[in-house]
């Protein structure tokens, strides 16, 4: 679809975007979170369609696929959004040759549309563990 601008050149379109709240990106969980994490929690956002927190499938080969990142460090990423209260394993994946499923994730600050639970926000009470 190209887009069309107005006569001071900005773009009237508005497709899909990921937003990113203040009350994510001001917390020294954030601060602490590996670039890689951070670019995997962006895709985790950009999969949630605002009916969907509860059954965000994402496995490590396709996290390490859409972020360009090693399958290993998709993994340890995982661990870190959940360490750090961002994300929480809802459906453990399965690799199995009768059954072969993505993990399933929620996003801590959204509402699970899964369990219809209010929002946890682990990542506000994560303290470093040189401060502790």
């Amino acid at each position: 679809m190209p887009n069309k601008q107005n006569h001071k050149g900005r773009s009237k379109y508005e497709g899909p975007f990921v937003k990113i709240p203040h009350l994510l990106t001001d917390t020294a969980a954030w601060r602490s979170l590996s670039p890689q994490a951070r670019v995997v929690l962006i895709e985790l956002i950009r999969i949630y369609n605002g009916r969907n927190n509860g059954y965000l499938a994402l496995s490590a080969r396709d996290a390490a696929a859409r972020c360009n990142i090693a399958k290993d460090t998709a993994t340890k990423v995982f661990r870190e959004l959940i360490e750090k209260g961002f994300v929480e394993l809802v459906v453990p994946g399965g690799f199995s040759m009768k059954l072969r499923h993505a993990a399933e994730y929620r996003l801590t600050h959204l509402r699970c549309d899964r369990t219809g639970e209010v929002g946890r926000y682990g990542f506000k009470r994560w303290k470093s563990p040189e401060l502790a």
